[in-house]
């Protein structure tokens, strides 16, 4: 009796788990070199890291691009749930304090990869869309925080929240000016407390 060539059930799971885990580890690759300090890592570095060969990124992902973009949904997976709303009928320090104690983590956490998006940001619109997305979403806490003060006060006080609220302005904090996490945190406290006690 001839033996069937055709694969089981179980060859076919076992391609399908393997294909799933060289995907995340290609994924998984590429964030770490951008974690490293690299933007925008070479397929054959990815490929290296990763430990696959070079063809399979391509057969996974159509081009570069589209694993940097995988690698942005994975950073925003596991630390952007730390941006949680903050009731704003709790008083004001409350709230600051809530504010400050998401951002400062979050902050410390995406730092690496940040720092190492921002000088490419004009040239890849897949790290320009996660920038902004990132922006966008501090922002839009930051307007259901602090509604009842920006309902009194308009836009400027919001812009003056977002940039005293900003990754740009903990990294000037951080490294810049050399803070520990604590103290950036009381600077920052500061800064939010300040110009929300103003509308009062």
């Amino acid at each position: 009796m001839a033996t069937s060539t055709l694969p089981t059930r179980s060859t076919q799971d076992g391609r399908v788990l393997r294909g799933a885990r060289n995907r995340h580890a290609v994924v998984e690759a590429m964030l770490a070199l951008i974690e490293e300090g690299d933007p925008r890592p070479t397929a054959k570095r990815v490929a290296e890291r990763a430990g696959v060969a070079l063809r399979s990124v391509f057969h996974y992902f159509d081009d570069v691009e589209s694993v940097l973009a995988a690698a942005a949904r994975l950073q925003a997976q596991r630390h952007w749930h730390l941006v949680q709303p903050v009731a704003p009928e709790l008083p004001v320090g409350e709230r600051v304090a809530q504010v400050v104690a998401q951002r400062s983590t979050l902050f410390e956490r995406i730092a690496p990869a940040r720092r190492a998006a921002l000088p490419v940001e004009h040239d890849s619109p897949v790290i320009r869309a996660w920038l902004e997305e990132g922006r966008a979403t501090l922002r839009r806490q930051l307007a259901a925080t602090f509604a009842p003060e920006v309902a009194r006060e308009g836009h400027d006080l919001l812009a003056a929240l977002e940039v005293s609220a900003s990754w740009t302005a903990w990294e000037a904090l951080r490294r810049r000016q050399g803070l520990s996490v604590s103290a950036a945190r009381r600077v920052l406290t500061r800064m939010l407390t300040a110009l929300l006690e103003e509308q009062s």
